[in-house]
């Protein structure tokens, strides 16, 4: 018999999820099946429907982004959290949660012609200015770092869980700064961007990528390595193709080898540091999956969820 936590997430994500359909039935069907085809089997292997609700939450929040109602949205993620912590629940419930936000994100945004559009712009514009992108990769390491350190401090679970609850703020404090981008912050913010990209997608998709890979992962080392790869290899990977002349890579003419043999140094050593051979294969991997990204997949999106369906193995 459900309880009553199970319960209220049940009828929370029918009533959400018709509500959506039938306000804009052509926005949202093909998301809901795949979350469907998500939360079915969650269902009958953990016997929980709150990842579902967690999904569905998900979906509209990234379809109504950059508009006034994702600020009523998107902090029913973090109360869901904030719930779940208070609980005190299992490793699982937080995976489950982890990889119901990543998902449910990267479908909405995959299944919404306007998100690809954004997509397409920001892959066209990927390298266009060599300072802003310089820029860019610092702030980026600086990240990673900060997300290694929680990682290898905190422990694997507890250093998810903080790096989970710490993406909403950051979702509503850039949804904030696009919709009023006359401050100074703003302003700011919006000169890290690339051209005719809007505020934050590029780290919303990371996020959800991330947050996935964080779901499947339960080795403290494996996630800290996945995260180096994903932050500090990939501006790596920049920093030398944009400083080094190098040739290109045959199967991708925006790729040098240059870039290739960093994102592969980099994350193949501190790799083996961390949990040995193991480590200079996601090396190898994460150079040949960042080389061959491609719209519609976001490199920052693709990459860890690829680290992480292989860590999850390791």
């Amino acid at each position: 018999m459900l309880n009553m936590l199970e319960f209220v997430a049940l009828i929370s994500a029918i009533s959400l999820s018709l509500f959506t359909l039938i306000m804009w039935p052509k926005r949202f069907w093909i998301a809901y099946l795949a979350g469907l085809a998500f939360s079915a089997p969650v269902f009958l292997l953990f016997h929980t429907f709150m990842p579902a609700l967690v999904f569905v939450i998900s979906v509209i929040s990234a379809r109504v982004l950059y508009t006034r109602r994702f600020f009523f949205i998107m902090p029913l993620l973090l109360i869901i959290g904030g719930v779940l912590y208070a609980l005190r629940v299992q490793a699982v419930d937080w995976e489950l949660f982890d990889i119901a936000v990543g998902l449910g994100t990267a479908v909405s945004l995959l299944s919404d012609k306007k998100s690809l559009h954004y997509v397409a712009d920001n892959d066209r514009s990927k390298g266009n200015d060599k300072h802003r992108e310089i820029t860019r990769d610092i702030i980026q390491i600086g990240a990673g770092v900060a997300m290694i350190l929680l990682v290898l401090i905190m422990g694997e679970g507890h250093g998810r869980i903080a790096i989970t609850m710490a993406v909403f703020p950051f979702y509503i404090i850039g949804n904030y700064y696009a919709l009023f981008p006359a401050s100074a912050v703003a302003k700011t913010l919006f000169s890290l961007e690339r051209d005719s990209s809007p505020l934050g997608m590029g780290a919303i998709w990371f996020a959800a990528g991330m947050l996935i890979a964080m779901g499947v992962v339960d080795s403290t080392h494996v996630l800290a390595v996945i995260i180096f790869a994903t932050t500090i290899g990939d501006s790596m990977a920049t920093l030398f193709g944009i400083r080094i002349h190098s040739p290109r890579i045959p199967y991708n003419r925006r790729k040098s080898v240059a870039g290739f043999m960093a994102i592969f140094a980099f994350s193949g050593i501190f790799g083996y540091f961390m949990i040995g051979y193991a480590g200079i294969g996601i090396g190898v991997i994460s150079a040949v999956v960042e080389s061959v990204a491609y719209y519609p997949f976001d490199d920052n999106f693709i990459l860890p969820v690829i680290l992480g369906a292989i860590g999850s193995i390791i």
